[in-house]
This record gives structure tokens, C-alpha cells and sequence, in this order.
């Protein structure tokens, strides 16, 4: 069984800019990167010498991508998703999807469906072949409470079966909703996670940045910074993982200091939940959800902005500032 605590750098590509975010192409070595310059990159790292390729259309930071067979489908903080013909890299559709910038863009584990989150506080589901709607979810609240300060829509997550979405807020609170109805399952606060201090600063503290279902669907991960004082900037590195039906939290961990968890992943089998910084300090890190304890973490020298793992979980490709990296557990 490959160890965590083994882990090691296997190749380093450097690109200029952020690097947003990031899809594999099932059972190869090749990434699409969604970049700051609003560009899409290819890279195969299965070459010895990956050289990337750039494709045009959105106009500002590409934050999300999926590949659903052999069509990308790119959102941006241009408000737009757009479908990619892989074929010719040539865009098939564009749709104008949101009222603000797009934060998160996911597809539901059969590939049927996308779902995005957006600052105009909406969630919504598409058929990801047609690019059709097929609802709109809401219910976080569109201002925070006390000053005239908007609320943002941060993340959001398919539950492993896809019958469920789950998404969260500045505020913390965490909606999971019935795809197939649309109506909520369940809400609740990540608590720990929220501070405020109304007479110094006029919005959250810390916040959720990014969350993943466990396998068996029971759990729910959300990771992000835990702050204490009103720069927002100084507080450690948080992972809290809830029994989502009752909206309990079970295991609460805190790395490090000025760091922000920007991507949760889990092993497919629950043996671990790799979470990584974006944020201030550059940290990844495995974390035990049956014990609750660290197995282990480390310094990638790298902001990560979006990580993706291979088939067997044995193999982690992460994207971030100026920099791809591939990592393999021995």
C-alpha cells in the first residue's frame, strides 16, 4: 500500500502565472489548466519535455474545468462557461451563466450534470452534453449580516452518488441540496471556521474555500483558514470533517499559520483526506479521518490552487503559482 509519509516530487513543470485550476484526462498524464491569464493550457507530462499549448475565449481568470468525454468545459470570472471540442480545441458553446464572476465549476460523478456557484449567491445545475439549466438553487443569504457587505458562494461538491450538492458560503453555512428535487437536505453552520468582530471589521473572519463528500457519502469535508484577528491573514490552516445529516462536526484540524486551504481531495478508498494551501504558507497535507489525526504534512514549495489525483490515488498532480507539479506515494 503506497505511504503518504513517502511521498515525493516526480516532475516540475514551470508556467507563468496562477494557475487556477485543473482537469485529467482519465488514465493518462495530460492536464488542462485554467490560468489567471485567461488562457486553458494542455500539457501532457507523460513527455519528457512537456511544452504547453494555449486555447483562447474567456477574458478573465478561467476558475474551473471538467472534462466530460472528449468536451472541456471551462468557467471563468468572465461569468461564462464554455464547452471545448478536444478534438480541434475549438469552443462549441459559450453561455453567459451567471450575473457575477463563476468561483466553482464541478461535474456530478456520472457526468451527467455540472454545477456551478457564483457571487450572485446562486447555484446552478446544466446538463453538461446539451448546456442546458436545469435549476436554480438558493438559499445562502445575500448580505452579511449588519453592514451592507455581499456574501459570497464559494464552493460546492456532488455527493458520490450524485443525488446530492452540497455549497458553502463566507458566512459558513453549508446547504446541501436534493438534485433531483431541489429542495434542501439539510443546512448547517461550520461554525468554527466563522468569527466576527463588528466594531473593528465588517465581515467574516477566515471562511470555507473548498469541500469533497467522502466515498461512502456519510462524511463531508470543508477546508479553508480559521482567523484570529481582523487582518485575515494570520490564522491557521482548517479542515473540519461533518457527519453532514446531522450537521456534527467529528474531526477538526489546524496546520500551520497564515495558510489557506484552497483544495480538499479523498483517497477513493477513505484511507486519507490530502487537503492543500493556496493561501499565504505553502502546505499539503494527509490527514487520518477515522482518527483525526495528521499522518502526515509537509512543504510542496508551491502556492496549490487545484490538485487532481490519478485512478489509484497513487499518483497527485497539483497547480498553482508559476508551477505544475506531479507527486507519487512509494
Amino acid at each position: 500500500m503506497p505511504d503518504p509519509t513517502q511521498i515525493k516530487e516526480h516532475k516540475s513543470l514551470k508556467m507563468t502565472g496562477d494557475l487556477l485550476s485543473v482537469a485529467r484526462t482519465p488514465n493518462t498524464q495530460q492536464l488542462w489548466i485554467g490560468s489567471n491569464d485567461a488562457k486553458i493550457y494542455f500539457v501532457d507530462l507523460a513527455v519528457e519535455k512537456p511544452e504547453p499549448t494555449g486555447m483562447s475565449g474567456h477574458t478573465s481568470y478561467v476558475s474551473g474545468l471538467v472534462q466530460v468525454d472528449n468536451v472541456l468545459i471551462s468557467c471563468g470570472w468572465d461569468k461564462k462557461l464554455i464547452w471545448w471540442n478536444l478534438e480541434n480545441r475549438e469552443p462549441t458553446r459559450t453561455v453567459v451563466a451567471h450575473q457575477k464572476w463563476i468561483r466553482q465549476l464541478v461535474a456530478s460523478p456520472d457526468r451527467q450534470l455540472i454545477a456551478t456557484v457564483s457571487d450572485d449567491m446562486s447555484c446552478k445545475l446544466w446538463d453538461a452534453k446539451s448546456g442546458q439549466i436545469i435549476r436554480e438553487l438558493r438559499g445562502h443569504q445575500p448580505i452579511i449580516p449588519r453592514f451592507d457587505y455581499p456574501n459570497k458562494l464559494y464552493t460546492c461538491a456532488f455527493s458520490p452518488d450524485g443525488k446530492l450538492l452540497a455549497a458553502a458560503d463566507e458566512l459558513c453555512q453549508v446547504i446541501v441540496w436534493d438534485v433531483g428535487t431541489g429542495q434542501v437536505a439539510t443546512r448547517f453552520e461550520a461554525a468554527a471556521f466563522y468569527k466576527s468582530d463588528w466594531d473593528r471589521n465588517n465581515h467574516p473572519w477566515g471562511g470555507v474555500r473548498t469541500m469533497a463528500f467522502s466515498p461512502d457519502g456519510k462524511r463531508l469535508a470543508l477546508g479553508g483558514m480559521q482567523n484570529t484577528d481582523v487582518a485575515i491573514i494570520n490564522g491557521p490552516g482548517f479542515v473540519q470533517v461533518f457527519d453532514w445529516a446531522q450537521g456534527k462536526s467529528l474531526h477538526e484540524y489546524k496546520l500551520g499559520t497564515n495558510l489557506q486551504f484552497e483544495s480538499v481531495a479523498f483517497h477513493p478508498r477513505t484511507e486519507w483526506l490530502l487537503t492543500a494551501s493556496g493561501g499565504g504558507a505553502t502546505r499539503m497535507a494527509f490527514l487520518d479521518i477515522e482518527s483525526g489525526k495528521t499522518i502526515h504534512e509537509f512543504d510542496p514549495k508551491m502556492q496549490t490552487f487545484g490538485l487532481a489525483l490519478d485512478e489509484a490515488a497513487e499518483t497527485i498532480y497539483t497547480v498553482g503559482r508559476e508551477r505544475v507539479a506531479v507527486w507519487r506515494l512509494t
